[in-house]
């Protein structure tokens, strides 16, 4: 009975607590105001739930509770952070986790009858901080209160779902929001937007990653993500290094694995998926047992595909189901998305490769990243040649490196924008082909021009170019890295040429590349504004034009040379001809992007050597310094 007075009493004081977010509301002017009373409501909840769990015992698994604040902020920043708490070892008012990491939502709050919408920025970018620092996060929730007013988000993979408005001082709006967490606290753990097949062993310290290999599934041992997404929306990267063999406690994990884990653009059924990385991949690693010389430079696919997820379906117990941005809502939700061409399909996926590398960032000097990024692009010939692949994404992320001075070896990584020759009716799409600064100019206009391999040399070259004027980055000030470019300080970037090459206007974007490459004064512009605090650029720059030079202007044919349209030179005026409106027909323009598809193989074999000769160079200067 004591117990029960207890409870009682701790109910009564979160009550009366909570009831001010009631009768405050929206006269408050103040958020740190409302974040205690909101904090008490969920306490409230979490009360009743578990008082109704002690004396009626049933399934349930945790209880949703706010967290003490996890980052530092001032109030008037931070709203109410909610997390899982397990139903036997919950006291109101004693969770004390001040870690964001375990934070399961965010109750953004915003003062006043327009609060909602000003809180839902914040909110926005909250959760994108708190799926970052989850490497088991699938998908997320979080709460837009302004005032009286409050709103349910659903943070899918590429959309975010709003409730109607909730009004708190309603009883039906409290109730709504009761039943909410109800929900939450009785639902499958799968359902709050976790990923069960990633998971952390307290004992041994690591986390344990499933995915199949050859139809079983396989636990992989890891320490913690090496790459984290950047954004709330879109593909959402993560990548581990991991090892197959199961850790001894207080021994560090050795990798010998390396694993992505993104949500990408997918057909629903796998047999028509033309893009599906483990198809590339299984390609390439039929091509490592034929051509010699290429260990450590491709990766060697080991497991991996989509991620399945167990769950309980109405009326049929436990069931298997792929993980993908449409399996984790409702029926009638997913078939509105399914009808918009604005919100296309995104698939969990996780590849495993064996082939362990460190980030183009942390080589050492100019002559290490030259061979790192000719062993790439010596595998990406390779895989041209033997697997008819286009690789589509030549990024200064996708390269990766492998020991130090002459004895350093570069991979090519990261084929989800892949497709193989043969598909020439490959949907095109210029947000899914590339990363943007670096997409070749057929790339950014949409071209109906057939997809060569002369369009990854293109990025190549951009890559090269980026690098050279914002690094790579370990030697030079930290505001211009080449993978946050837009972080620089704005009157660096202004006066840089190649910023154009960002544009958000492709086809402004695609003409002053188009520019840019013409001839050798013009792209004097852009190398004249390479780093000269990097030691030893003159070498990267002197290969950079000697591939533009390849690409653009060694060629016998006129056609050929140049990067913007022209006209043909046999076309003349012709003075006889009667213009009705006074005016001359624009002569025909010929693109020399399209003539050289006809000469590809053969200019990209050119490439290939130039880059060789570059690298045997730099390998014999970074030998004389051993």
């Amino acid at each position: 009975m004591a117990e029960l007075e207890a409870d009682v009493s701790a109910l009564s004081n979160s009550f009366d607590s909570f009831r001010k977010w009631i009768n405050v509301g929206d006269r408050s002017t103040n958020e740190s105001e409302l974040n205690v009373p909101i904090s008490q409501f969920f306490c409230f909840v979490a009360s009743c739930i578990k008082s109704s769990h002690k004396f009626q015992p049933t399934c349930l698994e945790r209880l949703i509770v706010p967290l003490s604040k996890a980052d530092g902020n001032d109030d008037s920043h931070v709203g109410v952070i909610l997390g899982l708490a397990p139903v036997d070892g919950y006291k109101a008012g004693e969770n004390k986790s001040s870690m964001f990491v375990n934070a399961f939502a965010i109750a953004e709050v915003r003062s006043g009858k327009q609060g909602i919408r000003k809180a839902l920025p914040e909110l926005f970018q909250r959760t994108r901080d708190m799926y970052a620092g989850q490497y088991n996060r699938r998908f997320a929730w979080g709460l837009a209160v302004g005032g009286k007013q409050t709103q349910v988000v659903f943070f899918g993979p590429n959309y975010a779902l709003a409730s109607p408005t909730i009004n708190i001082d309603k009883p039906n709006g409290r109730a709504q929001l009761v039943k909410l967490l109800v929900s939450w606290s009785f639902c499958e753990y799968h359902r709050l937007g976790y990923d069960p097949t990633i998971t952390y062993n307290d004992e041994l310290k690591c986390y344990e990653i499933m995915a199949d290999r050859e139809g079983i599934s396989t636990i992989y041992y890891s320490s913690g993500a090496v790459i984290e997404p950047d954004r709330l929306f879109g593909r959402r990267t993560r990548c581990f290094t991991a090892g197959t063999a199961k850790p001894v406690p207080g021994v560090e994990i050795e990798p010998d694995i390396f694993i992505k884990d993104a949500w990408v653009e997918a057909t629903e059924h796998t047999d028509d998926d033309r893009r599906d990385e483990c198809r590339f991949l299984k390609a390439i690693a039929k091509m490592l047992e034929e051509v010699r010389g290429l260990d450590g430079k491709c990766p060697r696919f080991h497991g991996g595909g989509r991620v399945d997820i167990k769950c309980l379906i109405d009326g049929s117990g436990m069931a298997t189901i792929e993980d993908t941005g449409r399996s984790i809502l409702n029926r009638d939700i997913c078939e509105k998305l399914a009808n918009t061409k604005t919100t296309p399909l995104r698939v969990h996926k996780r590849i495993c490769v064996q082939g362990i590398g460190k980030p183009l960032k942390l080589v050492n000097n100019v002559f290490e990243l030259i061979c790192v990024v000719a062993d790439a692009m010596e595998c990406h010939w390779n895989i041209y040649e033997h697997c008819g692949v286009f690789h589509r994404d030549i990024s200064i992320n996708n390269f990766m490196f492998s020991g130090s001075g002459s004895r350093i070896k570069g991979m090519l990584i990261d084929f989800d924008h892949s497709i193989f020759k043969e598909d020439k009716d490959a949907v095109r799409n210029f947000k899914q082909s590339g990363t943007f600064p670096f997409m070749s100019i057929n790339n950014l206009e949409g071209s109906l021009t057939e997809y060569s391999v002369l369009d990854d040399w293109e990025s190549f070259i951009y890559n090269l170019c980026w690098i050279g004027v914002y690094g790579w980055w370990k030697t030079v000030d930290v505001a211009k890295k080449p993978n946050s470019p837009k972080g620089a300080q704005q009157d660096q970037q202004e006066y840089k040429r190649i910023s154009r090459w960002e544009r958000d206007i492709i086809y402004e974007c695609a003409d002053n590349k188009r520019t840019d490459l013409h001839s050798e004064e013009l792209f004097y512009q852009i190398t004249s504004q390479f780093d000269k605090a990097i030691p030893a650029i003159g070498s990267l720059k002197r290969l950079v034009c000697k591939l533009r030079k390849t690409l653009i202007d060694d060629h016998t044919d006129e056609k050929l040379q140049g990067s913007v349209r022209k006209p043909l030179q046999s076309q003349t005026a012709d003075d006889s001809v009667y213009v009705l409106d006074g005016q001359e027909p624009d002569p025909e323009l010929h693109d020399p992007f399209d003539e050289r598809i006809k000469e590809a193989d053969t200019i990209a074999k050119r490439l290939l050597e130039n880059i060789k000769e570059a690298a045997r160079q730099a390998r014999a200067h970074l030998k004389s310094l051993e």
